[in-house]
Parts: structure tokens; C-alpha cells; sequence
């Protein structure tokens, strides 16, 4: 709708209104008639006076005319009230001048009687029906001047009584009758001749544009449009008010809010927002909204986060403070920043978390590998799923790290990614410190280590996995690893790292250089190496800050409810994340005083509630699958076991057999001298473990050295008295080295014996 104020504000038509009126309607009648009767130098007049007339109602209709002129022409309120007609009249005069100037009497003719025969010449006919159209829109335009013929005798006012103005009929109209009266009016106006048009209305807010005289900017204020409009239905606080640049200063569009807006309720997003976090000294000042939403999945409200033009980029919030800043807690406050995008965050504020129900597990298929090496473990709180990279196609392997405090939902998390492996044809290679963490993991892996011994196991198993297919991608030149049922994808599972890696003396070392040598170098061989621990702390891996690293920057980071010192040991898209901060057990409502008659509500665990990287790769909040156990998906006929590796069937001895050999025992008697032991006199060197193994080869030789006797292990052992470990490393290396080799054959009869030098040929 629009609503010109000077029209509003008029009561009734003057004579001189109705003369312009008339005149505006018979020129371009008038003009087209008689301009062929003309003869040269009166035609040459009449158009130099239609320029002039022209250019002063093109300048009046764009609002141009300058003050000064304004305020001295005649009638220059009637000129501002009827610039459209006015332009009309003028273009419609122009096109008639135009035809009997330049083309006679004929041209004259055909443009006012043309419509007549539009059958027989169309185009004639048609512009001619065009220009009778636009010439009979000016006194249609000018219908209530023409009908305001009487006015009618406004009654004496008694004395002290107010005089009774015309009132206006509609909401629009009452707006801007009201400005004209306080703010735009010539004599009496807070901003003189600075004049507004209604654009929409609605019960809700309305639209319009300011216009201020030629050369002159528009000044009015919010304060100024809000104090206008008190004790009126339009009232208004001046911050419900915004204004937008128009095409010059001298226009501005403005939209009044009736009732309180979005950003200033401070029950929505945008008005929590705006008072609480972007404001000044606000956990993210010189911030704003965008694009805001409704998130149908948490019955609360999304958006974009955008740095303001003063902001390079987005501070980082601390996800508690964020939380408590917006007036709710850190379960139902979610923020992770847009990555590669510095200015750009995404904020979700919940009615209800929808991970509080738990993620039912859907079955095997949800567990499928995709093409680029993603499997789904559960559900962000986005409704995107949660994805872990198990390998990628072009770089291998891509490790885990699986950090929680007991409770967490460690062991639940392992079983679903286990499960994974199994249902994907991967073999796992499990490792277990306390040797009962998850029967059902133990079931789907081909060789499981448990208890304290039993865990440096598996983890000697996977060594020496690790060491052939060094030496055979060595042998093959082979570049990147490429899987088949023979030669699976093998992930080595360490549950409770902390364990071998710092709280067993006797295995530290040896657990530190074997869990580097998986995170440095099996990545590109086909090992997935997965650490679970209640911590990422260096100090709870032995001090290995490398292995932590590889695995971390290596992979995928799942991160449990732990301590907060984690927050600043993990970059790799987790900042601002405080694993601290997630409780143990969802919120439950407590009445602040205990009411016996009243059953008290039991909390429920959080378990397997986390964050791990999101769609883009920034950490965002989100929960396992739940599975009480994985026992019914698996198939004990499809247990896959890395049969490329010639050394399998040998996996129990190597498993027996420290890597350390006897720089183990030498280690740990290191580790139990007293400080200053070493520099005291020992007793007489002794023969090493390979001069022991090669003495008792040699007293069981054949004395004529005509055949070869191969001697087993066990008496070796008995001869040598070494123990198992050191024996078998050293049987394992010099075997390597040539120096004794292992009795050709196969079958229990052969296993387990050796003979003196490499083997005969």
C-alpha cells in the first residue's frame, strides 16, 4: 500500500487543485489536436516550452526539485501530491507533440483515431490503444479531485472545545497522517518536509521509506518516530525500530515492530543471543545470527554465527560458559566452529536433547564400510550420523583413540567398533590388561591377550605382523596397501593403555616401542591401531606424546565424559571441547525440598554420550549406538586372521618371546640397582644369550660333523637356563641372522628344533 502524506493530510480539493487537475487530463488532447494546425516557429515554441514543463515534472516526480524552488512556486503542495499523474500527462503530452510535429496531421490522426482500425493496421492500432490508456489513467487517478466539488461548512467550534479534523479511514492512513502531523510537517514538524510512504502494514509491524528534500540527508530518529506515535495504538519503543540505507541519503527505509521483535525476546535464540553473548563483554562480542531456524530434531532453535566486521574472526567459546551465558546447560547447548571458515560457527539450543533417549542400535548393515572408509558408531546430536574413518582408500589405515573415564561407555564403544571390523571382514588382534573388559571382542578377534602377561602378547603378535609387512612391502615395492580376504585389514586393539604402558615396570619399554612402531608405521601396512584409555595425558602412555600424537593426528579421536585436562591436549578439531563437563547422569528434576510421599526419580547414566568429529570435520556432541552385547552378530565361521603372514601358526611362541631380548632382563635389573651400583666392580663377565644358545648347539653336535643334529627349544632352555622370553627372541634373531636355522620341514615333529649356521642347501 502506499500512502503519500500530503494526499492524507488534505481535507478537500481547492479550485486551483481541480484547474491543475483538468489540465493535467485535457493536454495531451488538447496538444494532439492542435499541434498540426501550428505553423514552424510556433511549433519550434510550444516544444521549447514542453521541454521546460517536462524537465520541472521529472525533477518534481524523482523528488529533485530543490528547497528554495519548492518553497516559492505556486501550488508546489498540489505539484508534490500529483507527481505521478503530473509524469503521465507530461509523457502522454510529449508523444502527441512528437506525432503532428514530425509527422502532420496524418500522424496526428493515426494516434487518435489508430485504435479504429487496429484489425487493418495492428501496430498503429495498438499504440494507439497504449496512449488513449495512459491518457485516461490521469483523470482516473484524479477521480476524488474532480469529486470534490462542495466543501462542506465546517461547524463554529464552541469555545474550549477541540476542533474535529477529518479522520483517516485505515491503519496505513492513520500512520501517516500522524507523521505528517508531527514529524514531516513544513511549519511544525520535529524534521520538516521530511515526508514518509507507508509501503506494508500488518498486525504485527509495518514498512516504509523516508524521503528528505533535494541535497538534504533524513534525520529522524528512532526516539523521534517513537515519542510520535505514544498514546496511539502504533506505540513503540525505539529500539523495536530498525532503519536501512535507501539508494541515497537522502532515503531511508524504516520497519516499526508492534510487538516485542525476535531479538529482543530473550526466550528466542536471537534475543537470548543478542543480550547475553554478542553484547559487550559478552562470551562472543561483536557476534550476530544468521539464517536462524527451527530444529525439528531438539524442539529448540540452529544457526549460523557470524564475526562481526570489527571480529577477524570468531572467538572461541568455552562450551560451559556458552551454555550458562544463554541461560541453559551443556547438555542442551551445542556449538562447534564451520571449519576452514574462521568467521562462521554453528549454534544449536535445545528444548530437549534427543541423544537423552539413547541410539538404539539398527543392526549389521548400519555397520557397512562406506566407499571412502567411514563406518557410522552412532548418532550426532545434530541427527547427522557419527562416523569414525576406519581406512582411506589412498593413505591406509587410519588409527583410534578412545578416551573415558570408567562408566563412560568405553567398553561399549570398542564392542561397536570391533563388531564393525567383523561384519567389514577386518581381523582384530585384541589386547586386554585386566582380561575380562569385553568377552564379545574376545570372541570376534582372531588372537586376544589377557590379563597382565597376556596383553604384552597380542601386542608382540602385532610387532611382529607389523615387522613382515614391512620387509615384504620392501621385497614387492609395494606403495599402498591394498586389502584382500587373504590379507585383511587388521585393527590391534589396547584396552586400558595405561596399564602395560606405565603401571607394569617389567613391560613399559617394551609396550612403548611396539605401540610407536604401530602409530609411526602400520598405517601404510594395513594396521589399524586402537588405544582406549581414561586419558590422553602423555604421562598416562608411558610419556609417549609421539604415540598420542600419531594416533590422534593419524585418526579419529572418540572423546568420552573425562577429565578436564584434556581440553588442551587435543587439537585436531576438538577446541573449545571440555570433556569435563559432561555429567555423569542427565538431568533429572529435584524438588528443593525432600517430600517422602514423593518417589524419587532415578538419574540415567550417560554412557556412550561424547563428541567425535561431525559432517566437515568439526568435534560436535553425540552417542554411541547402545548394545548390550554384540554376541548375536557374530559369526565364529567368519573370524578373520591375517593369513598373508607366513609366521601365523607361530603366534603363540611369538607371543612368549620379548622383543627386548636380553636387554630386557638387563633393563629391569638396571631399574632395581641402587644409585651408584654401576660404578662398582662386577663379578667376571658372562657368556651372552647367543653364546649359550650356540655352546649347547655345539655340545650336542655330531662329533664327525657329518650330519646335522637339531636340538629342541626345551633343552636348549634346560642347557642354557634362559627364560622362555629371552630364549625365544634370540632364537627368532639369530635364525634371521644366519648364524642357526630352524629344521627344515613340517609337522610336530620338526617344530621347535634348531641347528647350528644357516640352513644347508
Amino acid at each position: 500500500m502506499n500512502t503519500d502524506t500530503h494526499t492524507k493530510s488534505r481535507p478537500a480539493a481547492t479550485a486551483t487543485e481541480r484547474g491543475i487537475a483538468l489540465a493535467q487530463s485535457a493536454a495531451p488532447l488538447l496538444i494532439g489536436a492542435g499541434t498540426p494546425l501550428l505553423n514552424g516557429s510556433a511549433t519550434f515554441l510550444t516544444t521549447i516550452a514542453y521541454g521546460a514543463a517536462a524537465a520541472l515534472t521529472t525533477a518534481n516526480y524523482m523528488n529533485r526539485l530543490p528547497p528554495g524552488l519548492t518553497n516559492h512556486l505556486p501550488a508546489a503542495d498540489i505539484l508534490h501530491a500529483h507527481r505521478t499523474p503530473l509524469a503521465i500527462s507530461t509523457l502522454t503530452t510529449g508523444v502527441a507533440l512528437a506525432m503532428g510535429a514530425l509527422t502532420g496531421a496524418e500522424g496526428a490522426d493515426a494516434l487518435l483515431a489508430g485504435f479504429l482500425g487496429v484489425a487493418d493496421q495492428p501496430v498503429p492500432g495498438i499504440v494507439s490503444l497504449g496512449w488513449w490508456a495512459a491518457v485516461a489513467f490521469v483523470p482516473v487517478k484524479l477521480r476524488k479531485v474532480f469529486g470534490r466539488v462542495r466543501v462542506p461548512k465546517q461547524p463554529t467550534p464552541t469555545p474550549g472545545a477541540p476542533v474535529q479534523a477529518p479522520q483517516p479511514e485505515t491503519a496505513a492512513e492513520e500512520i501517516a497522517y500522524r507523521w505528517h502531523q508531527i514529524i514531516s510537517n513544513r511549519e511544525t514538524g520535529t524534521n520538516k518536509n521530511q515526508h514518509l510512504t507507508v509501503r506494508t502494514y500488518s498486525s504485527h509491524r509495518w514498512q516504509g521509506t523516508i524521503t528528505a528534500p533535494a541535497g538534504q540527508s533524513v534525520t529522524v530518529t528512532a526516539d523521534t518516530i517513537s515519542s510520535a506515535y505514544q498514546d496511539t495504538p502504533y506505540q513503540v519503543r525505539a529500539e523495536w525500530i530498525t532503519f536501512k540505507n535507501g539508494a541515497h541519503s537522502g532515503e531511508r527505509h524504516i520497519t516499526v515492530s508492534l510487538i516485542p521483535p525476535l531479538e529482543l525476546d530473550t526466550s528466542t535464540l536471537q534475543g537470548a543471543w543478542r543480550k547475553w553473548v554478542s553484547r559487550t563483554g559478552g562470551v562472543m562480542a561483536g557476534t550476530h545470527l544468521e539464517n536462524v531456524q527451527t530444529d525439528p530434531n531438539t524442539g529448540g532453535q540452529v544457526a549460523y554465527v557470524v564475526a562481526g566486521e570489527d571480529l577477524a574472526k570468531l572467538p572461541l567459546p568455552d562450551r560451559a560458559t556458552l551454555a550458562g551465558a544463554l541461560r541453559s546447560n551443556t547438555l542442551l547447548c551445542s556449538y562447534n566452529p564451520v571449519p576452514g571458515n574462521p568467521r562462521r560457527g554453528e549454534i544449536r539450543l535445545m528444548t530437549h536433547n534427543p541423544l537423552e533417549e539413547g541410539v538404539p542400535f539398527p543392526g549389521i548393515h548400519a555397520l557397512k564400510i562406506s566407499d571412502g572408509g567411514y563406518v557410522q558408531i552412532g548418532r550426532h546430536v545434530s541427527g547427522f550420523p557419527a562416523r569414525v574413518q576406519f581406512v582411506d582408500p589412498k593413505l591406509g589405515a587410519k588409527h583410534l583413540f578412545i578416551a573415558g573415564v570408567t562408566g563412560s561407555g568405553k567398553g561399549g564403544t570398542v564392542q561397536i567398533v570391533a563388531l564393525a571390523d567383523h561384519v567389514n571382514g577386518h581381523a582384530i588382534i585384541y589386547s586386554d590388561p585386566k582380561g575380562s573388559s569385553n568377552p564379545d571382542v574376545e570372541a570376534m578377534a582372531c588372537y586376544s591377550g589377557l590379563g597382565e602377561d597376556g596383553c604384552m602378547g597380542a601386542l608382540r603378535v602385532a610387532y611382529a605382523l607389523l615387522q613382515w609387512r614391512i620387509e615384504e612391502s620392501a621385497r614387492l615395492k609395494m606403495k599402498n596397501f591394498v586389502a584382500t580376504p587373504n590379507r585383511p585389514w587388521v585393527r590391534v586393539i589396547l584396552d586400558e593403555a595405561h596399564v602395560p604402558l606405565a603401571e607394569l615396570v617389567q613391560y613399559r619399554k617394551e609396550a612403548r616401542i611396539i605401540l610407536e612402531a604401530l602409530a609411526a608405521k602400520a598405517r601404510s601396512l594395513g594396521i589399524i591401531l586402537t588405544v582406549v584409555n581414561q586419558a590422553v595425558n602423555a604421562d598416562k602412555l608411558g610419556g609417549s606424546v609421539p604415540l598420542r600424537t600419531n594416533v590422534i593426528q593419524g585418526g579419529s579421536l572418540v572423546l568420552l565424559r573425562t577429565d578436564s585436562d584434556q581440553t588442551n591436549l587435543v587439537t585436531t578439531g576438538f577446541e573449545g571441547v571440555d570433556p569435563g563437563q559432561i555429567p555423569a547422569a542427565w538431568e533429572v528434576d529435584r524438588p528443593l525440598v525432600y517430600d517422602d510421599t514423593i518417589a524419587v526419580q532415578d538419574p540415567e547414566s550417560t554412557f556412550g554420550l561424547g563428541y567425535t568429529l561431525g559432517p566437515g570435520g568439526a568435534a560436535e556432541m553425540m552417542r554411541t549406538f547402545i548394545l548390550e552385547s554384540a554376541a548375536p552378530y557374530i559369526d565364529d565361521t567368519a573370524v578373520a586372521h591375517p593369513a598373508d603372514w607366513p609366521d601365523w601358526d607361530n603366534r603363540h611362541e611369538i607371543a612368549e618371546t620379548s622383543i627386548l631380548g636380553d636387554e630386557e632382563d638387563e633393563g629391569i635389573a638396571m631399574e632395581s640397582q641402587p644409585t651408584g651400583a654401576a660404578t662398582l666392580a662386577g663379578p667376571p663377565k658372562q657368556p651372552t644369550a647367543d653364546e649359550k644358545i650356540l655352546a649347547a648347539l655345539k655340545e650336542s653336535a655330531d662329533p664327525m660333523g657329518e650330519e646335522v643334529v637339531y636340538v629342541h627349544k626345551d633343552d636348549i632352555a634346560r642347557i642354557t637356563e634362559l627364560s622362555p622370553s629371552t630364549l625365544e627372541n634370540r632364537l627368532t634373531q639369530m635364525v634371521k641372522d644366519g648364524r642357526i636355522h630352524r629344521m627344515p620341514g613340517s609337522g610336530q615333529a620338526v617344530r621347535g628344533k634348531y641347528g647350528p649356521g644357516p640352513t644347508p642347501q
